[in-house]
């Protein structure tokens, strides 16, 4: 049987951002799959044609992508998926655990009410998105949390080699959002352990919870990717 094409099953009047939205879920469905490979160089005219829509969505899905760093585009040779490898996987982790869990104690130990306010805010987002089964709008509003929890940490030194690390591994967290069906509960679940500790101003509930959310973001992620094929489907 054919594969369905976007417009297959899109429902009439879709808007723009639906398809560019759609047309995201669907590049990251078939990384998963193992249909489109790490390091396979992928176009936006090949795209839009087995999807069955314009480039214009297509373009944006891929900046989308590469803005998380699933893709790596290239100017004049295109997009390629960006290697996904356990060990690197592993020790990007490794270095998220010794740096993360202490920069976010000195983040909530000197937090202003502004910073709990937003991360209110986009916590609350989180909770919405969830609520929806939003993969896409759960994963941009948890890189923002991330961001702007590590942000408030005073040892400017620190967040700086945390934040690299944070934004090395950020490639894997739109497979791991969408790798299991429950995965958004349960993530949803650990950061609210994060936002009762921000919110009590409490550091060192805040550092612990960080770690256990860490080592649980690790195994989720190895099992994800001791899963994807090594060869195509």
């Amino acid at each position: 049987m054919p594969e369905k094409t976007l417009t297959d099953t899109a429902l009439p009047g879709l808007s723009h951002a639906s398809l560019a939205t759609s047309a995201t879920d669907w590049i990251t469905d078939r990384i998963l799959e193992g249909r489109i490979r790490p390091g396979e160089r992928i176009t936006e005219v090949g795209l839009a044609e087995q999807m069955g829509v314009s480039r214009s969505p297509v373009r944006e899905a891929l900046q989308a992508l590469s803005r998380g760093g699933l893709l790596i585009v290239e100017p004049r040779r295109g997009a390629f998926v960006a290697e996904l490898d356990r060990t690197n996987a592993a020790d990007l982790y490794t270095c998220r655990l010794l740096l993360e869990p202490h920069c976010t104690r000195l983040a909530v130990e000197s937090m202003d009410e502004n910073r709990v306010s937003a991360l209110r805010d986009i916590f609350a987002r989180m909770r919405s998105a969830v609520e929806a089964g939003d993969a896409a709008s759960y994963v941009v509003a948890l890189k923002e949390y991330n961001w702007t929890l590590l942000d408030a940490c005073p040892n400017r030194l620190l967040f700086g080699f945390a934040e690299s690390s944070w934004q090395a591994s950020l490639r894997y967290w739109d497979l791991l959002v969408r790798g299991s069906s429950d995965y958004l509960g349960k993530s949803l679940r650990r950061n609210r352990g994060m936002q009762n500790a921000i919110i009590a101003r409490n550091p060192d509930k805040a550092e612990a919870v960080a770690v256990k959310v860490l080592q649980f973001g690790r195994a989720e992620l190895l099992k994800l990717l001791s899963r994807l094929p090594t060869e195509p489907v």
